[in-house]
């Protein structure tokens, strides 16, 4: 085949030698543009893949090594109540001496088929540790379910609210009996006005089940509303930043929220517990006679007054004033505190002024004993012949 007939081709130089692989075109491809130009790029770094937490679980936490004989803190209820027990093992992580357990099942409430029997798991849990206290938490799973029955009890019909009464009424009962301090925390608001009638309703039933003076209803319906007492997902956290407290359904509660709620159970926990330090006495925190010396947050007038309620006290009253002030009680005659001396005449001695009823001076009241003078005898009767001023021996008891 001649040049002349060959095919359109690329001129390909044959490089042997030394200079195999060199171009002669090169300098001219990088003044015209010519050629492909080779850039070297980096590989794109792989980024570790970020983890995401669902709403309401907490972060990781350390937490300090429990004592053997830890006091223990259950918390009964839904998915809510795991949350509150969360919150509130992050908020003890650092107190050795006392540690939650959780008693709870997300999707449970007192309603269902069929509901769990809550009061003998608590019954259980109680006489198998060393309980301190029962949280609970429970009544969002409650919402729009029946009760088993032939025919079941319908939704918040009037069987179906004093079917639930009952039930609170058994748990609250349980840990009574077994004379475990309670606290309950009602259901908070939501954006529905339908789910919030409903919950104000069983935070009736809760309040009204708290009525014994060892069970507390923590209220926190207006905590998680705006200044404004409308709704709101965001609010001030345990630290006053605002931040995001409620989850996209706008019932549950972020990691925030839950932390928000298990502040103020803990809160009602140290009243009632002592803050941890001595806790409550077991067999005698219900004797209204027996009072704890150490470890109570109320304030000490209140119990010495036979309440808590500083509402119930008259801070005017003679007895406040006494225990809570300091102030002296007036003297009454008779009394070990009365500065005046007994006269013959108990009647007399409170008509006659002040000042004839002091003790005279002690060289004017000394008289020996062994004299048979009339005048003297008329002196350690009693009696004031030609002087007005009354003098009293006083004498050992039984001379």
């Amino acid at each position: 085949m001649s040049a002349q007939s060959a095919p359109d081709a690329g001129i390909i130089l044959a490089q042997n030698g030394p200079f195999r692989g060199f171009n002669p075109f090169a300098p001219l491809q990088r003044l015209f543009g010519g050629g492909e130009r080779r850039s070297k790029r980096q590989a794109p770094q792989q980024q570790a893949p970020k983890v995401v937490r669902p709403a309401g679980t907490p972060p990781r936490f350390e937490v300090v090594t429990k004592d053997p004989d830890a006091g223990l803190i259950l918390v009964v209820g839904d998915r809510m109540a795991r949350g509150v027990a969360d919150g509130l093992k992050f908020t003890l992580a650092e107190k050795p001496q006392i540690r939650v357990e959780p008693v709870t099942e997300d999707k449970a409430g007192f309603t269902g088929a069929p509901p769990p029997d809550w009061a003998t798991q608590v019954l259980s849990k109680i006489r198998g540790a060393d309980v301190k206290a029962v949280v609970v938490m429970i009544g969002h799973q409650d919402i729009g379910k029946t009760f088993p029955g032939e025919p079941p009890v319908e939704f918040m019909t009037a069987e179906w609210l004093d079917t639930y009464r009952n039930k609170v009424a058994a748990l609250v009962r349980v840990v009574r009996q077994e004379k475990k301090p309670l606290i309950w925390a009602g259901l908070p608001p939501s954006d529905d006005e339908l789910v919030n009638a409903d919950f104000t309703q069983l935070n009736s039933l809760f309040k009204a089940g708290a009525q014994d003076r060892r069970v507390r209803y923590v209220d926190i319906w207006d905590i998680f509303l705006a200044e404004d007492g409308s709704y709101s997902s965001y609010g001030p956290d345990v630290d006053g930043k605002n931040t995001r407290l409620r989850t996209g359904d706008r019932i549950g509660f972020t990691w925030a929220g839950y932390r928000k709620v298990a502040f103020f159970v803990e809160r009602e926990l140290s009243r009632l517990l002592g803050g941890y330090g001595g806790l409550a006495f077991e067999g005698v925190e219900d004797d209204p006679n027996f009072i704890v010396l150490t470890g109570r947050t109320t304030s000490p007038e209140s119990l010495l007054l036979g309440g808590e309620d500083d509402k119930a006290i008259d801070a005017a009253s003679r007895t406040y004033g006494f225990f809570a002030r300091g102030d002296p009680l007036p003297p009454m005659t008779g009394r070990v505190d009365d500065p005046r001396l007994p006269v013959e005449g108990a009647s007399a001695l409170e008509e006659a002024p002040a000042e004839s009823t002091m003790a005279p001076p002690l060289e004017d009241t000394f008289v020996p004993p062994a004299s048979s003078d009339p005048a003297l005898h008329g002196l350690l009767s009693g009696r004031a012949d030609g002087d007005s001023r009354i003098s009293v021996t006083l004498q050992p008891s039984g001379q």
